[in-house]
């Protein structure tokens, strides 16, 4: 597989048949806008897609799997390494946890053990669905299985919920670092693109932030990254790519300016 169509396989991809879903939802809203919120919030915690790996190779098949029950999903988990220090790989949207496994030979050979886990609905774990919530009550469930972690490497969406879970999960945690990639910050931006593809009213969109608020238990922009520097005491190595065309570089930038970060 050339480079050019590896880095393809890796994108997020849109559900398909987007455009008829917001033609849908449009007509749904104004007759029944109670069931249009939530099915909106419904696709919008929906992967849509479970991410396979195109090859096996050395790493992958050198890894011991096992799973843990987390609420009614069965977690698949991997593990490398047998060192007394913990490290915890967090993968993001439409991913798996494997898909970090590059960073394994290296902390491996520095004495580390090394676990990754697949979120909710992605890679071999069970479920449809996989929401901030459900993801970091499985971040906990994996720390009481298999840590303590001090620390955890984490791309995209894996990053907002492990804070959201360091945050809001009542749990001893021992995390002292986080290697954190493309973390995007806001709720309310994905939201927006998520509208936007559909074309669907402003209206919707309160509707639904006001589901995620019942479904988080707390306002929304409470949950985000950038709020939560005063719950978080790891330190925080952000990398950011001035070219991620999904997650912008202002973004980490925030962040930067909000949280515990290392210079």
């Amino acid at each position: 597989m050339t480079q050019e169509k590896r880095r393809k396989t890796q994108v997020v991809k849109p559900l398909p048949g987007l455009k008829l879903i917001g033609f849908v939802l449009r007509i749904l809203g104004k007759v029944a806008p109670d069931m249009a919120s939530r099915l909106a919030l419904f696709l919008y915690t929906f992967p849509g897609r479970k991410a396979v790996h195109f090859r096996q190779d050395e790493l992958l098949l050198s890894a011991r799997r096992s799973s843990i029950l987390s609420g009614r999903n069965r977690i698949r988990v991997y593990e490398w390494g047998n060192g007394p220090r913990r490290i915890l790989l967090l993968h993001g949207w439409q991913s798996r946890g494997t898909a970090l496994r590059y960073f394994v030979p290296t902390l491996t050979d520095r004495g580390c053990r090394v676990v990754a886990m697949d979120a909710p609905g992605h890679g071999e774990s069970s479920g449809w669905r996989t929401t901030l919530v459900n993801y970091a009550q499985s971040i906990r469930e994996v720390d009481q299985a298999f840590g303590p972690f001090e620390s955890a490497i984490t791309h995209s969406f894996g990053g907002r919920a492990l804070t959201f879970a360091l945050a809001f999960e009542p749990h001893q945690w021992a995390v002292e670092r986080i290697v954190m990639l493309s973390a995007p910050t806001s709720f309310e931006e994905i939201m927006d693109t998520f509208m936007d593809r559909m074309k669907l009213p402003g209206s919707l969109k309160s509707a639904v932030v006001k589901r995620m608020t019942y479904l988080l238990g707390r306002p929304v922009n409470e949950t985000e990254i950038f709020q939560l520097g005063d719950r978080i005491q790891a330190r925080i190595l952000l990398i950011h790519d001035e070219q991620d065309e999904i997650v912008p570089m202002w973004e980490a930038e925030r962040i930067a300016s909000r949280l515990p970060v290392s210079g």
